[in-house]
C-alpha cells in the first residue's frame, strides 16, 4: 500500500532532496537506497511516524518530477498550438478584410485603391526644399540640348590598343 502524503510532507521531501542534491549525484546508483532512507527517517522523525520508507520517498519524488515535466511539456505544446491558432486566425481575418475591400471596390469604383483619401494624402512624401536637395543629390551637368541632362563622366585609364586592330 502506498503512503498518503500531506502538502507539508511533500514540501519536506522536495526540500530534503534539494538540500541533498550534491550528495545524491555523488552517490552511486546502488547506494541511493540509503540516501532515500535517510530522507524517509527525517520525514518520520519530524511527523512522529514510522509510516514512510525510502522506497516511498523515491517513488513519490519520481512521480512529482514526472508530473512536473509532463505539465511543462503540455503547457509548451498548448502555447505553440495557441500561437499557431492565432496565426491562422489573423490570416483568416486579413483574408476576409481583403475580400470585403475588393467587393466594396467592385460595387463602388470611386472608392477603389487608386483613389487617395485624406488620411492617405498625408503619407505622400513631400519634396525637399531646394537647399536641402542641393547638398544631398548630385546635380547633372547641363547639356547644350536642354531636353536631357547628362551625367558626369567617370574617368578611366586609356585602353591599350589590341593586336587584332593593327
Amino acid at each position: 500500500m502506498s503512503a498518503q502524503w500531506s502538502e507539508e510532507q511533500i514540501r519536506m521531501l522536495i526540500d530534503e532532496r534539494k538540500n541533498g542534491n550534491e550528495q545524491y549525484h555523488r552517490t552511486p546508483n546502488r547506494n541511493k537506497r540509503n540516501f532515500w532512507e535517510d530522507i524517509a527517517n527525517e520525514i518520520n522523525r519530524v511527523n512522529n511516524t514510522n509510516y514512510f520508507t525510502g522506497e516511498d520517498c523515491n517513488k513519490k519524488f519520481l512521480a512529482l518530477t514526472r508530473a512536473y515535466y509532463t505539465t511543462k511539456a503540455y503547457k509548451k505544446a498548448k502555447a505553440e498550438d495557441e500561437s499557431l491558432l492565432r496565426g491562422q486566425l489573423s490570416t483568416i481575418v486579413v483574408t476576409k478584410k481583403k475580400k470585403r475591400r475588393a467587393q466594396r471596390n467592385l460595387r463602388n469604383p470611386s472608392s477603389s485603391s487608386n483613389t487617395l483619401n485624406r488620411s492617405q494624402l498625408s503619407r505622400i512624401p513631400r519634396p525637399m526644399s531646394s537647399s536641402a536637395t542641393a547638398s544631398k543629390i548630385p546635380r547633372a551637368i547641363p547639356s547644350p540640348n536642354k531636353s536631357r541632362p547628362t551625367t558626369p563622366a567617370v574617368s578611366r585609364p586609356p585602353s591599350r590598343p589590341q593586336d587584332d586592330q593593327e
